[in-house]
């Protein structure tokens, strides 16, 4: 007898194939069979899908929930579920929760979360994944992160690595790659990696080819210099010969926006060319960026210490006043989302804090660094959703939150909708702007990030495959979640099954029954 059996459903397959009304059959945790008019005396259970859609669980290639620590603060992933996401990839943008091989190395994610009374029971990779075990709402890959194991060995150093110091992080990658790591992140635009040079990255990225691993890449520039950044990560995964995925793929600031066409023209001829090139990307017209970002980079070399004694010193930080004055920011569409030990600021922009304070906009902006010792996070909304929808559409494109799971409120803080809301946003983009098909859009959450992680039993619906599954009302599903109030479940997504097991129906929470996951 079925588990499960899912009645009169319209079946995506996650494959871009047109749907087609199946019932899908559940056993064990895998799909058993899909086919016309499975009889319901043959299920424990029966899950009436007419009008839906059934479809393969979702899949978030770039996902944060590590470094923001809500796989251990909210590990039923509440936010995630209900959006029918059933597999997450974390440790991206650089920035890892193991390997750790000194106290420094977990620092890397102190710009995103505060690290006041985290307990870390674990230090090698393999350590962390069966910490994992058990615990999440969902399955959970990771990445390697390279300022992860960079700062681990440097600590707070600006230099270049060592011969030896890369012969180290060489073996910890290895290591790390062995016991299941889906690949090596890198963050080049963060105080840990920004003087990281090409030998150091390709070195390391030449590790990745033999275990079939890939490569994800946060630009050293989303603005003005993208095309230049391109040139540096292309140039890498071609002589690594390794997968490439550009992390959070965009173009900031509206002066920098017909770019568009260049940057879509310059991947699509390295991937005609051969190299299997990818980027993820949000379906929103705002970033969720960590403030200090905004300051020059000679700055924040060197990490937090190095950026509050450049705030301290009356000298320096006139120089970054003065380079401040030189960018074309909007501050009054800056706004403050996590503001550590200092919560007033939460939800202001920074125009507005500006006014209150009696100084200038980029004096407000460093007086806000100052105040939470460079732990705020902020909004901006510096893209054009124009080019978002271009990006979105390309073939090279998958869709991702670059968020992380969340329950309900538990702090002043704002978190980015994104969280909440990302892939029914997205799929309702796609039905109401006709730019794709519904099945073209499920594959770029389902089969296409599969694909690349090497998970040959998800992100597909067919008789091999674990049973990640999700039904949602096609007309229905839209998100909810908004800036100014993002802790909101989307509308849409009836039921979610994680390995076979119920886990969301009805808007009600069933259980945590995600998997860890390891590459093999």
């Amino acid at each position: 007898m079925y588990d499960i059996l899912i009645k009169n459903g319209e079946v995506v397959d996650g494959l871009g194939k047109s749907q087609i009304r199946r019932d899908v059959a559940i056993e064990r945790g895998h799909i058993a069979d899909i086919s016309e008019n499975i009889s319901e005396s043959k299920a424990k259970q029966v899950l009436n899908a007419s009008g839906k859609i059934v479809a393969p669980g979702f899949i978030d290639i770039q996902n944060h929930s590590d470094s923001y620590w809500t796989l251990f603060d909210h590990p039923a992933a509440e936010s995630l579920l209900s959006q029918g996401i059933t597999t997450i990839i974390v440790g991206n943008c650089g920035s890892s929760v193991a390997p750790l091989t000194s106290a420094e190395a977990i620092k890397t994610i102190q710009k995103w979360h505060n690290l006041a009374g985290v307990n870390i029971n674990w230090s090698s990779f393999a350590e962390f994944l069966r910490n994992l075990e058990g615990r999440i709402g969902v399955n959970v890959g990771s990445l390697v992160g390279h300022a992860t194991i960079r700062r681990g060995l440097v600590g707070d150093a600006v230099r270049p690595a060592t011969f030896d110091e890369i012969r180290i992080m060489d073996k910890l990658l290895w290591q790390a790659l062995s016991q299941g790591a889906f690949g090596l992140s890198m963050g080049l635009v963060y105080a840990h990696e920004v003087n990281s040079h090409t030998g150091e990255l390709m070195e390391l990225a030449q590790n990745l080819k033999v275990r079939d691993a890939y490569l994800s890449v946060h630009l050293r520039s989303e603005g003005t210099h993208i095309l230049e950044s391109l040139d540096e990560v292309i140039e890498i995964a071609k002589r690594s010969e390794v997968a490439l995925k550009i992390s959070h793929f965009k173009i900031r600031k509206s002066k920098n926006w017909h770019l568009a066409e260049n940057v879509l023209k310059k991947l699509e001829d390295a991937y005609h060319k051969g190299l299997n090139v990818s980027f993820d990307v949000y379906p929103y017209d705002t970033t969720w960026a960590v403030l200090y970002t905004y300051m020059p980079k000679w700055a924040y070399e060197g990490g937090r210490a190095e950026i509050l004694k450049v705030l301290a010193d009356p000298l320096q930080r006139k120089k970054v006043l003065e380079f401040l004055k030189t960018q074309e920011h909007d501050y009054r569409k800056i706004i403050i989302a996590t503001s550590e030990g200092a919560t007033g600021f939460v939800g202001k922009s920074v125009s507005d804090i500006a006014q209150n304070s009696g100084v200038s906009e980029t004096e407000a902006l460093l007086n806000v660094l100052a105040a939470t010792a460079t732990q705020a996070i902020s909004f901006d909304q510096n893209l054009s959703f124009g080019v978002v929808e271009q990006f979105m559409s390309s073939p090279l494109a998958m869709i991702a939150t670059d968020g992380a799971g969340y329950g309900t409120r538990s702090s002043p803080n704002l978190v980015h909708p994104r969280c909440f809301g990302a892939m029914p946003k997205f799929l309702s983009w796609a039905r109401d702007s006709k730019k794709l098909s519904l099945p073209e859009a499920v594959k770029k959450i389902t089969s296409q990030p599969a694909k690349l992680l090497g998970l040959s039993d998800r992100g597909v619906l067919d008789t091999s495959s674990i049973a990640d599954v999700v039904v949602f009302d096609p007309k229905n599903i839209r998100d909810l979640a908004t800036y100014a109030d993002p802790y909101k479940f989307s509308a849409g997504i009836e039921h979610v099954l994680v390995n076979g097991n119920l886990a969301y129906s009805g808007a009600k929470f069933l259980g945590k029954f995600g998997a860890t996951l390891r590459k093999s």
